[in-house]
C-alpha cells in the first residue's frame, strides 16, 4: 500500500537537557534518548533501537535527523513501555526546540513486520 494513503499520527519531539523526548495527541511524554554536544557537532542516540548518528551543531537538523529513524511501532512502543515523564519537564518543554512530525501507522516495512 502507498505511504500517501496511510493515516498518520502526530506527535511533537523535543531536546530538553541533552534528551530527546516525544509527545503524542494524550500530552503524554516519553524520553526516547540523548544528544550531546561533541566539538562542533551533535552526537545522538536512540534508546531501545539500534539507532545512532551526528549532525551539524543545529538543533533543527538534530531533530529532522532523528525524525528519519523514528516509526510508527518503535514510537508506539516507547509510549506502551516507558513511564510518562511529563511531571519531570512541566513548563520546560514551552521554551525547548521541538519538531511537529507525524508517522504513518503502518509503513511497508512494518507490514512485513507484523503479518
Amino acid at each position: 500500500m502507498s505511504e500517501n494513503n496511510r493515516d498518520t499520527m502526530p506527535y511533537l519531539l523535543y531536546f530538553a537537557r541533552q534528551r530527546l523526548l516525544v509527545e503524542n495527541i494524550d500530552g503524554h511524554i516519553v524520553d526516547i534518548g540523548g544528544a550531546e554536544v561533541v566539538g562542533d557537532r551533535f552526537r545522538w542516540q536512540l534508546d531501545g533501537k539500534d539507532a545512532r548518528g551526528e549532525t551539524a551543531q543545529e538543533v533543527d537538523e538534530l531533530l529532522a535527523e532523528v525524525e528519519k529513524h523514528l516509526s510508527f511501532l518503535f514510537v508506539d512502543g516507547q509510549f506502551t513501555s516507558l513511564p510518562d515523564v511529563s511531571d519531570d519537564y512541566g513548563d520546560r518543554l514551552d521554551n525547548a526546540p521541538s519538531r511537529q512530525i507525524a508517522l504513518p501507522e503502518l509503513n511497508d516495512r512494518d507490514e512485513d513486520i507484523v503479518r
